[in-house]
């Protein structure tokens, strides 16, 4: 089947790392899948990287039919079947320039937990003819807006395994970098730097775990690695600094993979409404046990003590009796990091996503 996947996103977090593995697994199967995405974006960049199809198409905003006409250009020159929209300012010009006017198949994703506007809800309702769902949290807030539960199917992020795979020169070399010593229990988190991601919660267990883990592990020093960008970064740092609490800040990476590899235990924080969680996954792949809050579609990905460790959001309490107990119990820490690992090979792996997603535009 012949797709084109819209993305005008020039930033690179989660959801533009999903479309990437989306594109390449969907390839892989046998798919003649196109990515639409703005020039010399990092996201165009990546496609190019394993020679996926990319067009130049960029949205501003739902009346950008400029763009449009060129969407519709690649539509004919890819003799694409079915068109993906994944940012809502897509939505409009996908539905009306490939369902309405060139009789293609539409499929919207979403991403976000906030509610769909009226005349958006309206246009799913018409014209779309699926809407994908990045979790069931999601789901039941696109039911909650008046969408039929018929038109929504649930598509779980997944990663890429192999890029996750943890190695002992390579975790070597990123602690180097880091200057983190052998001794060091290395906290790891990645997000935006910001206070919805409940980074400052972490310095607050942090700060309480400092002195009873010196007690329990005298010869272990409790350090943060806290990956990417926001404005909330000079205030984290200096309330780390008011803590005493060593907090590594390296900004937006890359190299994820090998930047999980500096950590020991991989923290997600957050206090929002998360619709998913693509880190998490990341982190269980690279064989770390993790804690995460409880909030929005995150219990999908970690069942409490099975695979991972649920926390209340904004308890720093217990987010450090969590981080202690991982810390003082070896084999607790390896049953999570295993059944972790099998979590996403079997649940979120760029092949289950395609799996799921290759069900989905068949049944269309």
């Amino acid at each position: 089947m012949n797709v084109l996947i819209i993305s005008s996103s020039r930033a690179f977090g989660g959801m533009e790392n999903q479309t990437v593995n989306l594109v390449r697994a969907l390839n892989k199967t046998g798919h003649h899948v196109v990515l639409g995405a703005p020039a010399g974006s990092v996201l165009y960049e990546k496609a190019r990287e394993f020679a996926a199809p990319v067009e130049d198409i960029s949205f501003t905003n739902a009346g950008d039919f400029i763009t449009a006409l060129r969407m519709a250009q690649a539509i004919r020159r890819h003799k694409i079947d079915v068109l993906v929209a994944t940012l809502g300012k897509e939505y409009w010009p996908a539905a009306v320039t490939a369902k309405i006017l060139m009789g293609r198949k539409v499929v919207f994703m979403r991403h976000m937990a906030d509610r769909l506007k009226r005349h958006t809800a309206w246009l799913v309702r018409q014209y779309v003819d699926k809407i994908i769902a990045v979790s069931d949290f999601v789901k039941q807030g696109l039911m909650e807006t008046g969408i039929p539960p018929e038109k929504i199917s649930v598509v779980h992020n997944g990663t890429d395994l192999d890029f996750f795979i943890r190695r002992d020169m390579q975790r070597e070399q990123a602690r180097t970098e880091f200057h983190f010593s052998p001794g060091d229990l290395v906290i790891g988190t990645a997000g935006a730097l910001n206070e919805g991601k409940g980074l400052f919660v972490l310095l607050k267990a942090a700060h309480m775990l400092k002195n009873s883990l010196l007690e329990k592990l005298p010869q272990v020093r409790l350090k943060l690695l806290m990956v990417g960008e926001g404005p909330g970064r000079a205030e984290l740092e200096e309330e780390a600094g008011r803590l005493d609490i060593t907090a590594v800040m390296p900004g937006r990476r890359l190299d994820m993979e090998r930047v999980y590899s500096a950590m020991d235990i991989f923290i997600f924080p957050s206090i929002c409404r998360e619709t998913f969680g693509m880190v998490v996954i990341e982190a269980m792949a690279s064989g770390l046990p993790v804690i995460a809050s409880s909030v929005g579609g995150v219990p999908e990905i970690v069942k409490d003590g099975e695979n991972g460790l649920l926390a209340p959001p904004g308890n720093p309490t217990e987010l450090a009796a969590a981080i202690e107990k991982i810390a003082l119990d070896a084999e607790f820490s390896n049953k999570l990091i295993l059944n972790g690992g099998k979590t996403v090979r079997e649940k979120f792996s760029s092949e289950a996503m395609a799996r799921r997603f290759e069900a989905v535009i068949a049944s269309l």
